[in-house]
């Protein structure tokens, strides 16, 4: 079962079409990554960060757009680890308002120890909760 992550859009979010400008959507669904790590650590990327000397920088990102959106509905993200490699994860986000599925996203970080941003595996606890996490491929 994916993270329910909801974000409330904002007139500020528009363009001039009254739809959610484009460029907002990325950080929707990095808000909403954001969230499930808090979910699940209890804490976002700054505590990882401070805390934990990890940090998860993206290195690709990919939307396909479905439908447009306003500040009329809640925007519900999805969000599920779909693939942990030795030193990389990738994500789905799939973002819903009013039960229509905006859009689609898959997004891929690498772990790096933040204080000196070099790549390395994430710790063995991390790795365990994103196993534990992994959403199955559709079909």
């Amino acid at each position: 079962m994916p993270y329910r992550h909801e974000i409330r859009i904002a007139w500020g979010d528009c363009d001039p079409a009254k739809i959610v400008y484009t460029a907002r959507i990325p950080g929707f669904a990095l808000d909403a990554i954001n969230g499930w790590w808090e979910h699940h650590l209890g804490g976002g990327w700054f505590q990882m960060d401070l805390d934990r000397d990890l940090g998860t920088p993206f290195v690709h990102m990919a939307l396909d757009f479905l439908a447009p959106m306003t500040p009329r509905h809640r925007l519900i993200c999805e969000v599920a680890p779909t693939r942990l490699g030795e030193t990389s994860i990738d994500w789905r986000v799939g973002g819903y308002q009013d039960g229509v599925h905006c859009f689609e996203g898959r997004f891929t970080c690498v772990f790096v120890k933040a204080s000196v941003f070099a790549k390395e595996p994430p710790p063995a606890e991390i790795r365990a909760l994103i196993l534990g996490q992994i959403e199955a491929p559709a079909g």
